[in-house]
């Protein structure tokens, strides 16, 4: 790596392989069949899980580690029945919710522009790497039925039936990939319609202003007034308009304003922490439930690195590949290190490998490059 930018945090991509089971159900088939997502796949069929669904087992996992708290929403929208559920910027901004700032966010206004900010964490689809061949269970809740039967209720066959059902269900090794926007995550910014005012420590941000006008009045129409409250904040010194943001005597970041433009800015202690906790979850592995089953969304083969651009370049290269006596090998690391967005050392691309007994990289011997298998070496090298 450069010298000159030894300091500077790195952008991270990572790409996982994991074994699931039906980790994302679909729409219910025929009544009684619950689905799994699939997609078609060259001459097969594989089943995958959405980046919705990998988004919130990643956030679960932050929540239950680190203690993410689950940002503030609202339901935004002028018709009762056009309503829809959105992130609440007047309960929560990047400084107070870490989900927020590592997921993004859009908030609507009505007849305004929308306040949106793009996610920092990059999540793909999760694929299926082994084909779906259509396997299906039945199931049926007779244990319930018992219970009644024992408690003296009539629960006979006819009177009582035990829930049948039926489900789709996969057993496969998935690949997914993660990025991490080092230049987003911890900045955000919006455009207001006044310039906001600081007042015993608060600081109030005009989203919008209810115009009022005869017409309106005489229709009976009326507009809400949306307005931001920050308090915990005290006047830096050095500047007349920017704000910190502290807890007890934590810093947790700055607000800094420029004529209509609030700048949020988090910490820089903060930032490193929060990325060390995305990249730790997805290490270690992602808490995940589906249909009420405890899934495996753990790393048996993991690679990543400092790249120039948050770009999942992995991603595409790395496969699975199955011998004759039916062992499993990863292929195609070889082809991964000669991506040129790899941060270099001495003309070498760094990057972090981890894999198992049961998920062995392909003629390992081989690959040329800087190989790290120490997690906090390769943390010391993204400045983490």
């Amino acid at each position: 790596m450069n010298s000159q930018n030894d300091r500077k945090l790195k952008h991270v991509t990572v790409t996982i392989l994991f074994e699931g089971f039906a980790l994302n159900r679909d729409e219910k088939i025929g009544g009684n069949i619950q689905s799994i997502k699939k997609l078609k796949q060259a001459d097969r069929t594989v089943s995958f899980i959405s980046k919705p669904a990998m988004r919130h087992y990643l956030f679960e996992t932050l929540f239950k580690a680190y203690g993410w708290k689950p940002s503030a929403v609202s339901l935004k929208g002028r018709e009762e029945e056009n309503k829809v559920v959105q992130f609440d910027l007047c309960k929560d901004n990047i400084l107070t919710s870490p989900e927020l700032d590592a997921f993004g966010y859009m908030y609507t206004i009505s007849n305004e522009h929308a306040i949106t900010r793009k996610s920092p964490v990059g999540i793909t689809k999760a694929i299926g790497l082994d084909p779906y061949d259509g396997d299906m269970a039945f199931y049926a809740n007779h244990d319930l039925v018992r219970r009644a039967i024992e408690q003296g209720q009539d629960a006979q066959p006819n009177h009582y039936k035990p829930n049948l059902y039926n489900k789709e269900e996969h057993l496969s090794i998935y690949k997914a990939s993660f990025t991490i926007d080092v230049d987003v995550l911890g900045k955000d910014e919006w455009i207001v319609r006044q310039e906001p005012t600081f007042v015993d420590n608060k600081l109030e941000i005009v989203l919008k202003e209810e115009e009022k006008t005869q017409k309106k009045q005489k229709e009976g129409r009326t507009q809400e007034t949306i307005k931001v409250t920050i308090d915990n904040l005290r006047k830096k010194n050095n500047g007349e308009n920017e704000y910190e943001y502290a807890i007890g005597d934590k810093t947790i970041g700055t607000i800094r304003i420029q004529n209509k433009k609030v700048i949020f800015e988090l910490d820089e202690k903060k930032k490193k922490e929060r990325i060390r906790q995305i990249l730790e979850a997805i290490k270690d592995g992602l808490y995940a439930q589906s249909s009420g089953e405890a899934n495996t969304i753990v790393p048996l083969f993991m690679i990543a690195a400092a790249v120039k651009i948050p770009s999942p370049i992995f991603h595409p290269f790395i496969d699975v590949e199955r011998s004759a006596d039916g062992k499993l090998s990863v292929i195609g690391v070889k082809d991964c290190l000669e991506n040129s967005w790899i941060e270099r050392c001495n003309n070498k691309a760094y990057v972090f490998l981890k894999s198992c007994e049961r998920l062995r990289v392909k003629d390992f011997e081989s690959v040329e490059g800087a190989i790290i298998t120490d997690w906090n070496k390769f943390l010391q090298m993204l400045n983490l």
